[in-house]
């Protein structure tokens, strides 16, 4: 029964399980001795039980928060490693294009070299025309050359071309000298960019490294809880057939009643689906108090939105803070309350003479429908919602 909304759904589910500790004590006039005497080994056998699925609850919670915890812890985990993947495929893409530049500097730096080295061998001819004139005496060459004024050009031209290549040869030495800056410049760059993408590859396999370990944590924390809710199942288990056993030593007549479950519209969930979403009057599904709004809606076109304090026991303040009346005498039509356990009891009265009451119910046994005949004693209060 428990509705409050914040609870985590494994706590919830005990709403309507662990109630059972007192709830069989009808008068001991209608026992013999050695029955009352078994009422009450019974009563404490369930109250045991109860004790123990509380104890085993309350460490699934703490799994449960330390699974969410490092549920959290990885998904940051994991963002980090995507902002360390995208760093790394930006400077993938500058290593690439830095080698690019750096390739082409090589290659201007080539180009250049082969410049160098064609105009060298030009001027060495030059030079060595040069040579050649200075061992031939000017007169003669004026007397070899066509005429005075082809010696004058040649002269000149000579002079000329090696002016030119001389500054040629001094451009593209400079030109050399920078291409050798930008490729030191380059090398430096490109080593920086490997330097970090070594650090980024070394961070993200520690990431890694701690996102595997998380999640294995995390599993971890999921396996052990699912272990201590197989725990908590069997003893809630127990505690239904030590509670059955205690409802018949009372002459409880307890049946699967109306096969239509009285109507309850998420009937088709339960019983393995108690307490997996919240009904529409805030309150979780195969719950012995989702079943009584319903009944309430169904009977007096009242919609309860008690949802978060919506707990069995809660219900007679609830009431009472609503205007509708809660008495001890039950009626056809009433929500009867057990006040005993963590969150109470919540049934529909479909008969009662005064002293006898049935009722229709989910949740005495684990999200199922039932219908039971008990001594009106069973019940601490009756809430009135017609009347």
């Amino acid at each position: 029964m428990a509705m409050k909304l914040w609870r985590p759904i494994s706590i919830i589910a005990l709403a309507c399980v662990t109630i059972f500790s007192s709830i069989l004590t009808l008068p001991a006039t209608a026992l013999t001795a050695a029955e009352q005497q078994k009422l009450d080994e019974l009563n404490a056998q369930s109250r045991e039980l109860g004790n123990k699925i509380n104890e085993l609850q309350g460490q699934v919670n703490d799994l449960n928060a330390k699974a969410a915890e490092l549920a959290n812890q990885a998904s940051t985990i994991e963002n980090q490693i995507a902002i360390l993947q995208n760093q790394q495929a930006k400077l993938k893409a500058e290593i690439e294009l830095e080698e690019a530049e750096y390739e082409q500097i090589l290659e201007d730096i080539a180009a250049v070299q082969k410049r160098i080295d064609e105009n060298s061998e030009t001027i060495g001819y030059v030079i060595a025309q040069y040579y050649y004139n200075d061992s031939v005496s000017t007169i003669e060459r004026i007397a070899s050359s066509e005429s005075f004024s082809s010696f004058v050009d040649e002269e000149v031209r000579l002079s000329s071309v090696s002016d030119t290549l001389a500054a040629i040869v001094e451009e593209n030495k400079n030109l050399k000298k920078e291409l050798e800056v930008k490729k030191k410049n380059a090398e430096m760059i490109l080593a920086d960019l490997k330097e970090q993408k070594a650090e980024l590859a070394e961070t993200e396999r520690q990431q890694a490294q701690l996102l595997a370990e998380t999640r294995a944590n995390q599993a971890n924390y999921v396996s052990k809880k699912n272990q201590l809710n197989e725990e908590k199942k069997k003893l809630q288990n127990e505690q239904y057939r030590v509670n059955q056993e205690a409802a018949k030593l009372l002459n409880a007549q307890i049946t699967s009643g109306d096969p239509n479950k009285g109507g309850y519209p998420y009937s088709k969930y339960c019983p393995g689906g108690i307490d997996s979403f919240v009904d529409r009057w805030g309150m979780y599904v195969c719950e012995c108090v989702s079943y009584a709004a319903w009944k309430v809606e169904q009977n007096y076109g009242i919609t309860l939105r008690w949802g978060g304090r919506g707990n069995a026991k809660q219900w007679p303040a609830n009431a009472r803070a609503a205007g509708y009346r809660v008495t001890t005498t039950p009626k056809y039509g009433a929500v009867a309350i057990r006040m005993s356990g963590t969150y109470g009891h919540a049934a529909w009265v479909e008969w009662t003479d005064g002293v006898t009451v049935k009722v229709s119910q989910y949740n005495w046994t684990r999200g199922e429908f039932s219908v039971m005949t008990v001594n009106k004693s069973m019940f601490d209060y009756y809430i009135y919602f017609g009347g």
